[in-house]
């Protein structure tokens, strides 16, 4: 049996757990009472935004720009969307996503929002689809979500530059706004998928995560 069938034959939870988790980080985490005082603002900012401090952030915490700089970006973008009860928004994000973080196998970003998708409505056939690539095949994708998946799957493959059609399928669905901003998602999480890999930064423990007030 070829690796691509397996894929296509796995649960979302098999594909979550087939991924590399190393036992801890190449650079410790600052745990939360160990912080500076700059630290603290950031994990009592984390605390409003998450009900935690995640890992990510006492990760990025030896360099207070970087974890300031993310937090930004959840802060106006996709925690601000989700408690603005603006679902669609916040769906389209979560596919933008997901999509490099499962092409990218990271733990962390990958649990994360698995449980964020759930939460917004997708079903675990539709996430195991998109981990497999076969989200066209997948009747319980919208066009527009299938749009989205194409235009993030050839963001993370730097394909998107002479992907024409797949641009204007986005342009035909979003607005200027939207793009950017969906492209903007899927390339932050590219880099983030990256340094979780690098710094072996897996998820937190099943029921230890962030809750995303989705339920």
């Amino acid at each position: 049996m070829s690796q691509a069938n397996i894929i296509e034959e796995a649960t979302i939870d098999e594909v979550l757990g087939a991924m590399a988790c190393p036992v801890s980080t190449r650079v410790p985490l600052v745990e939360p009472g160990t912080e500076t005082p700059e630290v603290t603002e950031i994990y009592d900012q984390c605390r409003d935004l998450y009900g935690m401090v995640p890992k990510f952030i006492q990760l990025l915490a030896h360099a207070p720009g970087t974890a300031k700089s993310f937090l930004k970006f959840d802060e106006e973008i996709k925690v601000a969307a989700l408690r603005a009860g603006e679902r669609e928004r916040s769906r389209m994000q979560v596919l933008a996503i997901l999509k490099p973080s499962l092409d990218n196998s990271c733990h962390n970003c990958s649990h994360h929002n698995v449980n964020l998708a759930r939460g917004l409505g997708y079903s675990d056939a539709q996430l195991a689809a998109i981990a497999a690539g076969t989200w066209r095949e997948n009747e319980g994708f919208s066009e527009k979500e299938k749009v989205v998946l194409d235009w993030s799957d050839a963001v993370t493959h730097m394909s998107a530059a002479c992907d024409q059609a797949a641009f204007d399928a986005m342009a035909a669905h979003f607005s200027h706004e939207e793009i950017i901003e969906l492209t903007y998602t899927t390339a932050l999480w590219n880099c983030t998928n990256r340094l979780a890999e690098a710094m072996h930064l897996t998820a937190e423990p099943p029921g230890k995560g962030i809750d995303w007030g989705t339920d």
